[in-house]
């Protein structure tokens, strides 16, 4: 199995950037009114804020820039000398120290949480596609309909260049999707997260009722990511297209 560079976080990074940046400075400058009033630990507190939201928008890179940002409004706007990076009390330096580490931390729960978000919606949208399939299959519909179903969510599921039914038997040459979701028959590259699906065409065995009526054939683009849960929902949609094959083979 050959591993393929880490790739980039995805989401808004640079919108997460300016937030986790421009909202720690703009809190900054808000609470300078309050630092007569208030410890500084609570000013160190607010500022994990804007690191939160900048981890949860663009992810890693941004929350880290941001928590240095807030590190840093906090030493210039709270610490004394007021308006200088120098520090004149041990204990807001050990302040300083702190808020780093808390906003760190912080930045890393909020791109916890953003991918927690996407990978819930992500499973409700790959469900979705197997129950459209199951929805015409059960309304009786025309068997080609059926099958164009099939492949028009196979190619939403993975981002296909194309799906293909073939009633032709298996070819060896050609890797397979297994009735467990594993790729089989070829050397996989993997992401940070999931295989990717090889392009060149992976077949994908459509049985019903112990009998196979042949193929589907995934023709991915070079990067296109398959997921465990992606392959399993992709066996079940062949699966559902098997058995209304045997059901119409039965009729």
């Amino acid at each position: 199995m050959r591993r393929r560079p880490r790739e980039p976080e995805d989401g808004s990074a640079f919108i997460g950037l300016a937030v986790g940046v421009l909202g720690a400075l703009a809190l900054s400058v808000a609470m300078i009114p309050l630092r007569s009033h208030l410890h500084n630990d609570n000013m160190a507190l607010a500022l994990v804020l804007p690191v939160l939201i900048a981890g949860v928008l663009g992810g890693r890179w941004p929350g880290a820039i941001s928590a240095i940002t807030a590190a840093l409004c906090f030493d210039f706007f709270f610490t004394q000398p007021y308006q200088s990076l120098r520090i004149s009390s041990g204990n807001d330096v050990a302040s300083i120290v702190v808020l780093l580490i808390v906003a760190f931390i912080s930045a890393e729960i909020g791109i916890r949480a953003r991918r927690g978000g996407h990978s819930a919606r992500e499973s409700r949208s790959d469900l979705d596609r197997l129950y459209r399939v199951i929805e015409i299959a059960a309304r009786g519909g025309d068997i080609d309909d059926v099958i164009m179903s099939a492949r028009a969510e196979l190619i939403g599921l993975f981002g296909l260049a194309d799906c293909a039914f073939d009633v032709s038997p298996s070819d060896a040459s050609l890797p397979r999707l297994g009735i467990r979701g594993a790729i089989e028959g070829v050397q996989l590259v993997a992401t940070h997260t999931d295989f990717l699906l090889p392009p060149g065409g992976v077949e994908l065995p459509v049985v019903g009722r112990g009998h196979a009526f042949g193929r589907l054939v995934l023709f991915a683009p070079e990067s296109a990511p398959a997921s465990l849960q992606k392959r399993l929902v992709a066996v079940a949609i062949a699966d559902e297209l098997g058995i209304t094959l045997a059901t119409a083979d039965a009729n």
